[in-house]
C-alpha cells in the first residue's frame, strides 16, 4: 500500500514530468514533407510512429502510403495528406493531441480524442475524490516511461473483502482502478487472487466506464454515477457463477483455439502456446477418428476453469516479457472476457469417454 506522503510525491513528480501537448483538429495540420508538419505556423518534426498514426487518422493505410510514395513520389503523398485532412474524409476522430519531446524538439506521441483532452491534474482530482468518498487507499501507481502516455492508479479499500469460491482459491474482490491518457479515463474494478503460499497475488481487471471529457458536470456524473453503487461488486457474482459452470464444463476445441490465439497474440512462442492450449493435438485426434465436426461442438480434454487458469498463470508468471509489460494486463482482461462469456454448447462430440 502507498502511504499518503508517497502518493503525493509520486503525483507531484508525474505532474512535473507531463510533456507539453497541443490539441488540433485534423484540418489544422499541414504536411510540409515526410515527417515534417506546419502546426499553426511552426514547422515541427514527427517520429515515424506519429507519421503512421496521422496517416491512419486521415484514412491512409501503411500499404496505401508506401504504394503511393513508390509510384508517385513524396510530393504527391504530401499533397494527398493535406487534401484528405482538409476534406475531412474520415469522420472520427475529429481532434487529436500531439505530444512533444521538448528535449529532442520532436513530436513523439499522439492521442486521438473522442471529445477533448483530459488534463492529468483532473485525473488525480477524480482519484482523490473517489478514494475519499468510498474510503479507499492508493495501492499502486504505474506510469509509462513518459507519464503523458498513460497512468494507472489502483485503489484498495481500508477494509478489503475476501471471498473463496472454492477451497484454496481466495480472492480480494473489491479493488478499484482508474486508467488515464489524454483522451480517456477508464474506471473499473479488479480482483486480486492469492496464487502462491508466499502471498503473491494475481490481478484481473474489469472496465466498467469510460470518460472522454472533464468539467464540473462530468466530474459530478462520475462521482454520482449509478455504477457507483455496484462498482465494487459488479461482475463478482458473474465471476463466481461462471467459475462454477467452468469447473463442470469442458472447453470446446473452438475455445481452446481462441485461448491459443490469445497467447500467440500476446507474445507466447508457438510451442509454449500449443503446450498450454493443445489445439493442434486435439484437432489431429479428432481427424484420426474420422470426425470432422464444428470446433464449437467438439469436446476437449480441458475444462474451462483449467483453460482460464492456464491463460492467467501465463500472464502472471511467464518469462517472455516483464510483468510490467502492458501485455500482462491485456491478456488478463481478454482471458476474463472469454471466461465470462456464454459457453459454446452443453452437448459435445466426445472422443474422450
Amino acid at each position: 500500500m502507498v502511504t499518503n506522503k508517497e502518493y503525493e510525491l509520486k503525483r507531484n513528480a508525474l505532474l512535473q514530468e507531463q510533456a507539453p501537448f497541443v490539441v488540433l483538429n485534423k484540418n489544422e495540420l499541414f504536411a510540409e514533407r515526410e515527417n515534417f508538419y506546419n502546426v499553426r505556423g511552426v514547422s515541427v518534426m514527427v517520429t515515424p510512429h506519429v507519421q503512421n498514426r496521422l496517416d491512419q487518422l486521415i484514412g491512409f493505410s501503411s500499404r496505401q502510403r508506401e504504394g503511393l510514395k513508390q509510384t508517385y513520389g513524396d510530393n504527391t503523398m504530401v499533397n494527398l495528406r493535406n487534401g484528405f485532412a482538409m476534406a475531412n474524409c474520415v469522420a472520427n476522430p475529429k481532434k487529436f493531441a500531439l505530444i512533444a519531446n521538448s528535449a529532442e524538439r520532436i513530436i513523439d506521441g499522439i492521442v486521438a480524442l473522442d471529445e477533448e483532452a483530459i488534463p492529468m491534474r483532473s485525473f488525480f482530482n477524480i482519484v482523490e475524490m473517489l478514494a475519499d468518498k468510498h474510503s479507499y487507499e492508493v495501492e499502486q501507481i504505474q506510469s509509462s516511461f513518459n507519464a503523458t502516455y498513460g497512468i494507472t492508479v489502483r485503489l484498495m479499500p481500508i477494509h478489503p473483502k475476501h471471498d473463496a469460491p472454492f477451497d484454496n482459491d481466495e480472492f480480494v474482490t473489491n479493488g478499484l482502478y482508474l486508467k488515464w491518457n489524454l483522451g480517456e479515463i477508464e474506471l473499473g474494478n479488479y480482483y486480486l487472487r492469492l496464487i502462491c503460499t508466499n502471498g503473491q497475488m494475481q490481478l484481473s481487471q474489469n472496465a466498467l466506464e469510460h470518460v472522454h471529457r472533464i468539467n464540473d458536470t462530468h466530474m459530478a456524473d462520475i462521482l454520482n454515477s449509478p455504477n457507483q453503487s455496484t462498482l465494487i461488486t459488479r461482475n463478482w457474482d458473474s465471476f463466481k457463477n461462471a467459475a462454477n459452470i467452468a469447473r463442470q464444463t469442458p472447453a470446446s476445441l473452438s475455445e481452446v483455439h481462441y485461448g491459443k490465439n490469445l497467447l500467440l497474440r500476446h507474445g507466447a512462442p508457438e510451442d509454449l502456446a500449443e503446450q498450454l492450449m493443445p489445439y493442434s493435438r486435439l484437432l489431429d485426434m479428432y481427424g484420426s477418428k474420422g470426425l470432422h465436426v464444428p470446433a464449437a461442438q467438439a469436446k476437449s480434454d480441458i475444462n474451462m476453469y483449467d483453460l482460464f487458469n492456464r491463460l492467467t498463470d501465463f500472464a502472471s508468471h511467464n518469462q517472455v516479457w516483464e510483468q510490467t509489460d502492458d501485455r500482462s494486463s491485456s491478456l488478463m482482461q481478454q482471458s476474463m472476457r472469454l471466461f465470462l462469456r456464454k459457453r459454446d454448447i452443453q452437448t459435445y462430440y466426445d472422443i474422450f469417454s
